[in-house]
């Protein structure tokens, strides 16, 4: 027997970059630099929230300047981001959180894959950057079938970025860019 999905949370977005294989990461960071898609993430994220995971947070080096940082970790913070940072236990008390806040204000989900795992199932939103080329990694993540590809966002010769729909849900205001 299948369990129904959650509902989705209008403001809450996925955005993640991987190659064909599904390779989000590899050893705690990035296999790859891509210039236009890391401006691409700042026009999306920048003003907004966005959630991470420990291991994503760490290969960041702390929080993004412009966002709202809610960190999804049951270790402590080092000292010097704990003003900066909403730190989170688990689920049980991050999704009230994300349904409590401002619609004015996305939160996007920006890794690593076991919080894709947990979170995408509330998403409304994902927005995938496909890489055109392969890279080694050893964390993997696949967009779930639940989702319907209906937009290029971006088109260049190392990647295309889309915007995916959660299916059975009415539109949602989208980022212009």
């Amino acid at each position: 027997m299948t369990m129904p999905s959650p509902q989705p949370i209008r403001n809450l977005r996925a955005i993640v970059a991987m190659d064909p294989t599904g390779t989000v990461g590899a050893g705690g960071q990035l296999p790859w630099h891509l210039p236009e898609d890391l401006r691409l993430f700042r026009s999306l994220t920048l003003g907004h929230t966005i959630v991470v995971g420990r291991r994503t947070f760490d290969s960041i080096g702390g929080p993004l300047p412009g966002r709202d940082c809610w960190l999804l970790t049951r270790r402590e913070l080092p000292v010097q981001f704990r003003e900066s940072v909403r730190i989170f236990s688990g689920l049980d008390s991050l999704l009230p959180a994300i349904r409590e806040a401002s619609t004015e204000r996305q939160l996007w989900v920006i890794g690593g894959a076991e919080v894709y795992r947990q979170l995408v199932p509330y998403c409304a939103e994902i927005v995938q950057t496909a890489l055109r080329k392969s890279y080694a990694g050893d964390v993997r993540w696949q967009v779930p079938e639940n989702f319907s590809r209906r937009e290029i966002l971006l088109n260049t010769k190392e990647f295309v970025t889309y915007r995916w729909r959660r299916n059975g849900i009415a539109e949602v205001e989208t980022d212009p860019l």
